[in-house]
């Protein structure tokens, strides 16, 4: 009788052993998700700013710019509260100063007052907390030509 026990308890450590290992494999393959938190990037943005900028832009003024780019983000479907499985793939191509121009619009219409420099100044600091939380990863190279085959 306690060899069938003994056998059980050791089928059961087996069982548990292999699927926790290859749930933990998967999950190792699967890349980091990147999580956009507000404060975070707030507090991040504002201790990166150069000087010259924080002397003039306060920390609401910092979150009003950052919350109007993550607005312009889900308005393009760039961005979401959604998981990962739910966003689409497809390729969205925006000129480049589409976004500045609908943020100072969105910053305009709240009534924060903000010097074009500066909006651009937090903009490219928020860029670097991008990269930190790995939402935005290295350069990938590609065909000189864009129309071109790739070898």
């Amino acid at each position: 009788m306690i060899v069938w026990i003994l056998l059980a308890a050791v089928v059961v450590f087996v069982i548990a052993a292999a699927t926790v290992g290859s749930v933990s494999g998967s999950l190792a393959r699967r890349p980091r998700r990147s999580v956009y938190d507000l404060d975070e990037a707030v507090e991040f943005v504002a201790e990166r700013l150069p000087g010259n900028v924080t002397a003039r832009v306060s920390y609401d003024e910092v979150r009003a710019v950052l919350g109007a780019h993550c607005d312009y983000l889900a308005d393009k479907g760039l961005a979401s509260t959604a998981t990962a499985d739910d966003i689409g793939t497809g390729l969205l191509l925006v000129p480049d100063d589409e976004p500045l121009a609908w943020i100072l619009g969105r910053l305009e219409e709240r009534g924060v007052p903000l010097d074009d420099a500066d909006v651009v100044a937090v903009l490219d600091v928020e860029e670097r907390y991008y990269r930190a939380i790995g939402a935005i990863g290295g350069r990938v190279e590609g065909p000189a030509d864009p129309s071109g085959s790739v070898a």
